[in-house]
């Protein structure tokens, strides 16, 4: 990368369990991998990552934070939020709204509910939580920073933000990860309104494996043959991310090129941590002494975690022990090996009689080499099919795998390490990892592999060793059309008999003038995708009457949704259905009776299409569109407008 005009880049590695950031200030230099600063001091602890908890809930004692390393005395911590950003499956659906409906019949059983404390995360979406704890983070960051750099600096500089994600993320999760992580920092770094930068996203195994590269460039090549592949495997705390590279060039200058697609599954840590607290644990404990676990020590609240993964202080106890029995855990012992049981000390009161049959002894709960390997399976088993699906994309392609580079948080499992280890033996090529190797190690930095996804994200911001990739942006406005809505009974009439009105054909009551709303201001704008809503609408008219009307698009920069004029700008779609040949016109334009009122009349149903891209929109309106069973266009039907509008600069 040529040195370019000095600007701020602000890497964001948000996390299932932790969180990672880095930032680097260009002046008019070539910045290289050691000018990347890491965020270390987080409070409660100096450390590479802070965890990514937060609680709403009220405290016992004023001077500890509410989120991080120094959550203390809560009973609400919300935990593996990041993986609620995924949409869920049908039956996570149901099982969740299960779950929300009895926690709201037991709230209602608790006397004067409503003047009680209840936590705000009930009310709050995956996203809003995941951005109330990202501008947690924004501040440390924003305090680091100034620590190093005088304040006219960061006024005088563009910021750029690099936010990561995984291999296979959904793109609702990507927008919703985008959307957090950007309103965060412009929350906190208000200076991105006035000296907007570029807004950069990666995949973590992209990232992951720019950062591996660099440091086996710096400290030599003689691992590498070029030609051949490798595979990086990014084990963190919620996914597993895999991505595939064949070396092509190693002097003058490295270069790789990506040979498969970027792979991933749900097989990190937390898979682990749920096994062992929501099926280990339960099936241990009897009904009378788990219920006390999830009771033990949350004094008067009683609300419930919504649709979050929320744990108890009783649960957030047995995780802690079980952390270390984790960490060291290296699998069951060899033939003629004794085998040496782990135990975990249950909360106080719970487990007071000694039940050897569910490993109960003292106070305390055992764990032996077998219960691991079963609590383990589901998390290593996916990791090596991840891994064996790879090799053999490589190999269909007629190419050879030397190394995988293993890094991410669970990479440093012993467990893990060996089971891939294993298999590496039988494929017969190399593994190494991040916090064991020189080739992954930074000399300034033992934690590398844990550090490896948002140092590699800096890199590729930088343009180091590789093409800094096209900006995305967020979108400038709220887009939504205006309809008529079903008058219900429940809407306020105090705000609405201006609006409401009698339908002449169904003799239904309707509300006019209702905004639905297609694309938020703030959302994802990808350079390869952009962004693109089709809505619905739906059109009666009398049959003696003119075939024309319009279509209102509104465009809104008022982050309340309030309406009010001085934000909204609305564009007319006037169109006229006499551009239809005449021969289509009896399949566009149906001839309805209403069986309740006999009224004849005509009705049209069309398409409306925004599409984004990060400089323009345009618009369409069509009608006569015929799709299949599988959503395949069969009639392309007419276009009634078609309008491109430049969209605003943009910057952060």
């Amino acid at each position: 990368m040529a040195a370019s005009a000095p600007r701020y880049l602000i890497c964001i590695d948000y996390g299932t369990t932790f969180t990672g950031v880095a930032w680097v200030l260009t002046e008019n230099n070539t910045p290289t991998l050691r000018d990347v600063r890491v965020v270390r001091g987080w409070p409660g602890r100096m450390s590479p990552k802070v965890p990514s908890e937060i609680t709403y809930g009220a405290s016992r004692s004023d001077d500890h934070e509410r989120w991080g390393f120094d959550l203390k005395d809560r009973a609400y911590v919300l935990s593996w939020t990041k993986m609620e950003l995924e949409p869920p499956t049908r039956e996570m659906a149901m099982m969740l709204l299960h779950k929300t409906l009895e926690e709201a019949r037991l709230l209602g059983s608790i006397n004067n509910a409503l003047v009680d404390f209840i936590p705000l995360h009930l009310v709050r979406t995956a996203e809003e939580i995941v951005c109330d704890y990202l501008t947690e983070v924004a501040i440390k960051v924003r305090e680091e920073i100034l620590a190093d750099r005088e304040l006219d600096k960061l006024k005088e500089f563009p910021i750029d933000l690099m936010i990561t994600h995984p291999a296979t993320w959904h793109p609702k999760a990507r927008n919703s990860s985008f959307r957090a992580a950007h309103g965060a920092f412009k929350r906190v770094f208000t200076e991105m309104e006035d000296k907007p930068g570029k807004l950069m996203m990666a995949t973590e195994p992209e990232a992951c494996a720019q950062y591996t590269m660099r440091i086996a460039q710096e400290q030599g090549m003689s691992r590498f043959i070029k030609g051949e592949c490798f595979i990086v495997v990014d084990a963190g705390g919620g996914t597993v991310d895999l991505a595939s590279y064949r070396i092509d060039s190693l002097e003058p200058h490295f270069k790789m090129t990506k040979v498969t697609e970027v792979s991933g599954g749900l097989f990190g840590a937390t898979r682990v941590d749920e096994h062992f607290i929501k099926r280990f644990v339960p099936s241990r404990l009897s009904t009378d002494d788990y219920k006390k676990l999830l009771e033990f020590d949350k004094g008067a609240e009683r609300h419930g975690s919504g649709t979050h993964v929320v744990f108890s202080p009783g649960e957030q106890h047995m995780l802690s022990h079980f952390q270390i029995i984790k960490e060291r855990f290296a699998g069951p012992p060899n033939p003629g090996e004794r085998s040496q049981d782990n135990w975990v000390d249950l909360p106080k009161g719970i487990g007071l009689e000694d039940d050897p049959q569910r490993g109960i002894s003292q106070g305390r709960l055992r764990v032996t080499p077998e219960n691991l390997v079963e609590i383990f399976q589901e998390s290593v088993e996916g990791t090596l099919h991840l891994i064996t699906e790879q090799l053999v994309q490589v190999q269909l392609k007629r190419m050879n795998v030397r190394t995988i580079f293993l890094s991410g948080g669970f990479s440093r499992n012993p467990y893990l390490f060996n089971r891939i280890n294993a298999l590496t033996r039988r494929w017969r090529f190399n593994l190494v990892r991040g916090n064991e190797a020189a080739i992954t190690r930074d000399q300034n930095d033992d934690e590398g592999s844990w550090t490896a996804v948002v140092k590699g994200a800096a890199l590729i911001g930088l343009g180091i060793g590789c093409q800094i990739p096209t900006p995305c942006r967020a979108s400038p406005y709220h887009i939504g059309v205006e309809v008529s809505t079903e008058f219900r009974d429940y809407y306020p009439d105090r705000e609405t008999p201006h609006l409401m009105y009698v339908d002449e054909f169904d003799g239904k009551r309707r509300l006019k003038d209702q905004t639905k709303w297609m694309i938020a201001m703030g959302d994802l704008i990808t350079p390869e995708d952009g962004i693109e809503k089709t809505v619905k609408i739906i059109r009666k008219m009398p049959r003696t009457g003119r075939l024309v009307g319009s279509v209102v698009l509104v465009l809104s920069t008022d982050r309340k949704h309030s309406h009010d004029a001085a934000y909204e700008t609305r564009i007319p779609l006037d169109y006229d259905l006499k551009d239809i040949p005449k021969s289509d016109q009896s399949r566009v334009i149906q001839t309805v009776t209403d069986q309740r009122t006999g009224a004849t009349y005509n009705k049209v149903i069309m398409e409306l299409t925004v599409r984004l891209t990060c400089d323009k929109m345009k618009i369409e309106l069509v009608c006569g569109r015929s799709v299949d069973m599988h959503g395949n266009t069969v009639i392309r039907g007419y276009k009634l407008v078609e309008i491109t509008r430049p969209l605003p600069a943009h910057g952060g």
